[in-house]
């Protein structure tokens, strides 16, 4: 379970950051999903940001859970 959680957030993370960086260079084709989502078009900063905060609230809670090798 902590595998998972720690991989979901590395990936909303890389998605987020990536997101930003994508738009604040000019918004061109890109593999980083917000930019398909049409619901979502005119808020893809913002979009990206509440996937950084929800990748590392993730990431902080996958840092508690008890793994094996704990």
């Amino acid at each position: 379970m902590k595998e998972i959680a720690s991989g979901v957030s590395l990936l909303l993370l890389i998605q987020g950051v990536g997101g930003i960086i994508n738009r604040l260079a000019g918004g061109g084709p890109s593999w980083f999903l917000v930019n398909y989502i049409e619901a979502l078009q005119g808020y893809e900063i913002i979009a990206s940001m509440v996937l950084v905060i929800l990748g590392a609230i993730i990431g902080v809670g996958s840092l508690k859970i008890k793994g094996k090798d704990d």
